[in-house]
């Protein structure tokens, strides 16, 4: 019997029970599935976000899920609301499936996200749909666009009596001190379309005003996602935590000052590969 001990279906609950992101995900596609459109549901969960497009009308919703107990639950959830006829679960990672010849998708929900899309494959998967010809400049992507911005800050990291110099989600249901100061205002770092094939790294060098002395020691990474339709996004309780994340040098600045820094990082590689430094204070 395969072992199934581990699963991330504590993360699909999470999302599930978010109703501000379940149910603006649920106006979006509402606004947006024609009746007749095939869909496909890449990262499918709980399969909620297919349930929306076959009571959208969809002719046929395709639901992609890989981890095996959470497929299972899926197929339940939707046999339980009868829509078996016309959603298929398909137990598999998308970017190595051979779908049928000819198909293309009207509309792609797909929401693999995370902040900045630094833990998670959703760029690496939209490149995949659009390589094998799956979808064309007549698919609606569901979100459509995911940006990103970034606060210079001056963090407080001590945490119990120790230092903890760590990466931090700062997830708004979690009980916590105000640890960190903006020292410059947010600046847009980038906009990634899913309607396109996306470089699967990012890397920038900006010039950002300084508004507050102090000592960079950490960025504040934030992300919107545009759902299409005049829906967005930003924190949710399981969607878009801001994360608070140590730089390896500290800088002091002061008020009035422009610093030029640089920021790299692979889309689904981890902050392990997220790479922040200011390289000129001018």
């Amino acid at each position: 019997m395969e072992d199934q001990t581990f699963s991330y279906v504590d993360c699909v609950t999470d999302c599930l029970l978010d109703t501000t992101r379940t149910e603006i995900f649920g106006k979006a596609i509402m606004a947006q599935i024609k009746p007749g459109d095939i869909v496909l549901d890449s990262g499918t969960g709980s399969s909620i976000m297919a349930l929306f497009a076959a009571r959208a009308g969809a002719k046929k919703v395709i639901a992609i899920e890989c981890d095996p107990y959470v497929a299972m639950l899926a197929k339940e959830n939707i046999k339980n609301n009868g829509y078996e006829n016309i959603i298929e679960i398909i137990e598999t990672d998308i970017r190595g499936y051979t779908f049928e010849s000819n198909l293309k998708f009207d509309v792609v929900l797909m929401e693999m996200l995370t902040t900045a899309m630094i833990d998670e494959y959703q760029v690496w998967t939209i490149n995949y749909l659009h390589e094998k010809g799956l979808v064309d400049s007549n698919t609606k992507f569901i979100p459509a666009v995911q940006e990103t911005y970034i606060t210079l800050t001056e963090a407080d990291f001590k945490m119990h009596g120790f230092t903890m110099k760590m990466v931090l989600h700062l997830w708004s249901w979690l009980e916590k001190k105000s640890i960190w100061k903006p020292l410059a205002e947010r600046v847009r770092i980038n906009a990634i379309s899913f309607n396109q094939t996306n470089s699967e790294s990012f890397e920038g060098m900006f010039d950002i005003d300084i508004v507050s002395s102090g000592v960079i020691n950490s960025i504040y990474i934030e992300s919107k996602t545009l759902l299409g339709a005049n829906y967005d996004l930003s924190d949710t309780l399981a969607l878009n935590s801001p994360v608070l994340f140590p730089l390896a040098e500290e800088v002091t600045v002061e008020k009035g000052q422009k610093i030029t820094m640089s920021i790299s990082y692979v889309f689904g590689n981890g902050y392990r590969n997220l790479h922040a430094k200011v390289i000129e204070i001018k």
